[in-house]
């Protein structure tokens, strides 16, 4: 029989059950009656246990027990773990050892027991602790195997059984078993699982629970002594040795195919990133871990590792995981990994290799001759958030983390996963996930900067052979959002536009966005190619075999050249994770990103006149109208055909079917507003702000939040103001906030703001909408004669002028092109009747007046002094003492006016001024 002594002695303690807790409740007395047969052979008896705790990485039990001759007592802590024990694990047992000594007259002898065993550093530390106190002693799985064959209860095998591995003790209810991995003497990869006993036959029951452990990972499983297998048992499925599909990440074969991770002749930028890449490859960093959304360089920065890898001399894998179904998988990995470098000269394996498990491919590795240590071997696992779909599996990749950290050879695992993980998180294995992560160097892969944008649309231009104007770049900056498969599918989308002919300033018209380019990448599909596609996202990553079977091969390799599919070994996936979730969700996951320019101020100076122009108006006539530019009158639409409120045909302003055939037309503008800035990038940043500055953002926080937001595009301290000016502007017409003062809050829900209003024409007043600063009477009044149907020009001056503008503040009525007078809602005062309600409405929209109403609900009799501060205090406004006054008493009547109950003010001295006067 081929020795074992290369190879970690596993303890396997299994039982059965139905269910998990009544297997793990089993364990824990099988575990309990195997320690205190351990003890027993050092003299110890009467066993007490306690903190029995058995979970997936094995099983920890702390025992008190006393000598059987001299009646001292002794404590354990016992650990079995699929991976070896950290050395704090010691640290802490000793502590409570020395703590327990204090307490009793006799020196507590202690054992720690860790199997397989402890880690280096920790068994560095169990020796020095051992040399310093004789009433200590640290037991591995070699110690445990001494002492079980010392009492008979571990023999030999009953003949030579070839070349074997992975030796294990197996803990049933049925006894103590012996068991090792056969080997395929060539390939050194397992066969078989054997299994003998002390007493001969072992039990079918043993057999069959080895043969359902990850143990046996689906190999056959025999008794040594009679070598047959259970023929009415078939072996459980398994991705074995020659089933092992190993699927290498590719890069792209120019600048702007998105569809593929950048090869490191294509990539860009990142310097701080590589640098960081080379230190750690250089100083024998054993694990990295690349953190990123979708999308966000992290395969293509694998691929750059693995070129300063070979740049070394050295030979890198980059893999990718989806292709990963068992632990056999990482075993196959390392074993690949091992052979090709020793071709390539980097190791020399040791005599007697073995790839059983995972555990003996690691300390094949361990018993390997590094040849130069200075050049590197490479191991990365791409795609790794699928692996977390199967937590046995990440419990593997967890094993192989610790593991790879105890090699002595330049090797560095690496792993890439999204942050952005949509849908799934049921059983989403977070502690192993964090574990992998705290053994790790992490990499936070952000978006592009500026520079490297900058770089990718220098490349552009080369490849479109023309100067690109700096307005398209600057739409290829914000639309991207820095996201590096973005911008390169963005570009790709002009780059075809510009060979077919379109021109760069039609570019620029569209609201380039990528929901529109994945439609297009739809609209050549059949129907069936569009069900097919459809079942491939809703399953990826699908076998091949599956989708073949409901689909024809030739239409599923027809998705493939067109590259909206990928192979994946034997999966079949969507070229990105964006474009399946578009696919399930019928909307992109990445917010709108342009950066809004222009005030609703400065919109309002276009719209009415596309409005009198029957919703579609002509840029020249627009151009005279307001005494300026074609382009100028382009820039101003922008915002428009942006948030979907016009549509884009050539040197015309439309406004969308959406609006003009609207009953309403404000209000369907509004509404259109808020759809679209509820997915865009300003508004979930306002959010964010506002949820860590207690629910209020100012223009000067938000102007610094927004280049955070927009990382891609580079401005100066005072355009990032303006242009959180403008996102303000605009959230604040569509309702989704409110400013109160000078402060910014979200809107409640079920919140319309009314007050603003962009299809209105422009008053001849210069008005804003702002507390009314006249009394309510003239106002009414001129409302009253509107609702009644009488044509009211706007006053030339007076007091009537003075109603006028009253009205205009309040949002009540609107001035036409002709001058005439106008309700902005029919439904204020028909037939002349005002509607308390509709008005309250309208007043609780402007600044500061929903405090004032509600003060007064609460106290009608406020008087007009206290009603005036609760104005300015909400409004944050600066009145002197004898406007608070009046605007009081005016607010007290138009509170009146809309249905409030207003008493009589409760009497209080006057108030005087500086100079003595009464008010």
């Amino acid at each position: 029989m081929t020795s074992l002594s290369m190879y970690e002695l596993t303890i396997l303690v299994l039982a059965p059950g139905e269910a998990p807790q009544a297997q793990n409740h089993a364990k824990g007395h099988l575990f309990e009656r195997f320690v205190a047969q351990l003890l027993h052979r050092y003299g110890y008896e009467k066993p007490r246990f306690s903190n029995l705790n058995v979970t997936s990485d094995g099983v920890e039990l702390d025992v008190v027990v006393q000598h059987q001759l001299t009646f001292a007592t002794a404590i354990a802590e016992c650990k079995a773990y699929s991976r070896n024990v950290k050395a704090n694990e010691l640290t802490s047992f000793y502590g409570k050892l020395a703590a327990d000594r204090l307490e009793r007259e006799q020196a507590t002898f202690g054992f720690m027991i860790a199997l397989p065993r402890l880690t280096p550093d920790g068994e560095e530390k169990a020796r020095t602790i051992a040399a310093r106190d004789t009433n200590f002693r640290y037991l591995n799985s070699d110690d445990v195997v001494s002492a079980m064959r010392e009492t008979g209860l571990l023999v030999d095998a009953p003949h030579d059984l070839g070349t074997t591995s992975d030796p294990a003790v197996i803990v049933t209810e049925d006894g103590v078993f012996s068991a090792a991995v056969i080997l395929d003497p060539a390939s050194r990869t397992p066969k078989s699982i054997t299994v003998w006993s002390a007493n001969g036959i072992v039990p079918i029951p043993t057999l069959d629970l080895v043969r359902a452990s990850p143990y046996a990972v689906g190999l056959q499983v025999s008794d040594a002594h009679t070598l047959v297998h259970e023929p009415t048992r078939e072996p459980i499925a398994t991705d074995t040795a020659d089933e092992s599909l190993f699927a290498t990440v590719l890069g792209s074969g120019s600048d702007f195919e998105y569809q593929l991770p950048a090869s490191p002749r294509y990539f860009v930028g990142r310097k701080e990133l590589l640098a960081r890449l080379e230190r750690s490859l250089d100083s024998g960093e054993r694990v990295v871990v690349f953190n990123a959304k979708s999308g966000w360089g992290k395969s293509s920065l694998a691929l750059k590792l693995a070129q300063f890898t070979k740049d070394r001399g050295g030979h890198a894998l980059v893999l990718d995981t989806r292709t990963a179904n068992t632990s056999r998988y990482i075993v196959e990995v390392l074993r690949r990994a091992a052979l090709e470098a020793a071709d390539l000269g980097l190791l020399t394996l040791p005599n007697d290799p073995s790839w059983g498990s995972l555990v003996s491919a690691l300390n094949t590795l361990k018993h390997s001759a590094w040849i130069d240590p200075r050049r590197p071997l490479l191991l990365f696992f791409d795609q790794f958030e699928n692996v977390f779909r199967d937590p046995e599996l990440t419990r593997s990749f967890r094993d192989l983390t610790a593991g790879v950290r105890e090699l002595d050879g330049k090797i560095l695992v690496g792993y890439a996963w999204k942050t952005d993980l949509v849908g799934w998180t049921e059983g989403h294995p977070y502690q192993l996930r964090d574990e992998i992560r705290q053994m790790a160097a992490v990499f936070a892969v952000d978006p592009f900067g500026p520079t490297e944008v900058s770089t990718l649309l220098g490349r552009l231009e080369k490849h479109a052979g023309t100067r690109i104007v700096p307005d398209l770049k600057l739409r290829l900056r914000e639309y991207s959002q820095g996201f590096p498969w973005l911008l390169k599918k963005l570009s790709d989308h002009v780059l075809k536009e510009l060979a077919g002919g379109i021109s760069q300033e039609q570019l620029i018209a569209e609201a380039l966005n990528v929901q529109s380019l994945f439609e297009a990448d739809l609209s050549e599909l059949t129907p069936v190619e569009h069900e097919a596609l459809r079942h491939i996202a809703r399953f990826a990553p699908i076998m091949a075999t599956e989708v073949t079977e409901r689909y024809s091969p030739t239409l599923v390799q027809s998705l493939v050249n067109r590259r909206l599919i990928v192979q994946v070994g034997e999966r079949l996936d969507t070229y990105w994770d964006t474009f399946r979730d578009f696919l399930n969700t019928g909307r992109v996951p990445v917010e709108d990103s342009y950066i809004l320019r222009q005030t609703t101020r400065q919109i309002a100076r276009l719209l009415p006149l596309v409005l009198a122009a029957e919703g579609n108006a002509y840029v020249p006539d627009l151009a005279s109208a307001l005494d300026t530019s074609d382009r100028a009158i382009f820039n101003l639409s922008r915002e428009l055909r942006l948030l979907g409120v016009t549509t884009h045909e050539p040197l015309r302003v439309k406004l969308s079917d959406e609006v003009w055939t609207a009953p309403d037309r404000e209000r369907a503008l509004r509404r259109r507003v808020a759809s679209s800035l509820r997915r865009h990038r300003a508004f979930s940043t306002f959010v964010a702000l506002a949820e860590r500055s207690a629910g209020s953002v100012s223009l000067s926080s938000y102007g610094r939040e927004l280049p955070n937001a927009f990382p891609a595009v580079e401005a100066s301290v005072n355009t990032w103001t303006n242009y959180a000016r403008s996102s303000l502007s605009w959230m604040t017409y569509a309702g989704l906030i409110v400013q109160r003062g000078n402060d910014f809050f979200l809107a409640p829900e079920g919140y319309e703001q009314q007050s603003i209003r962009l299809l209105d024409v422009r008053s001849p007043l210069r008005v804003r909408r702002a507390l009314p600063q006249e009394a309510c009477g003239p106002a009414i009044e001129l409302i009253q004669r509107i609702g009644r149907g009488e044509v009211v020009s706007l006053p030339e001056d007076g007091p009537k002028r003075d109603a006028a503008r009253t009205t205009i503040a309040i949002g009540a009525v609107s001035v036409t092109p002709e001058g005439t007078l106008v309700l902005t809602r029919s439904d204020l005062a028909p037939e002349g009747v005002i509607d308390p309600l509709v008005l309250r409405e309208m007043l609780t929209a402007l600044p500061g007046a929903a405090a004032g109403l509600l003060a007064l609900e609460g106290d009608p009799s406020l008087g007009p002094q206290a009603v005036g501060e609760i104005l300015r205090e909400a409004a944050g406004a600066s009145w002197t003492e004898s406007s608070t006054y009046s605007m009081g008493g005016r607010w007290r009547s138009w509170a009146r006016a809309a249905g409030l109950t207003v008493t009589s003010p409760r009497r209080t001295s006057p108030a005087t001024d500086d100079s003595g006067r009464i008010f």
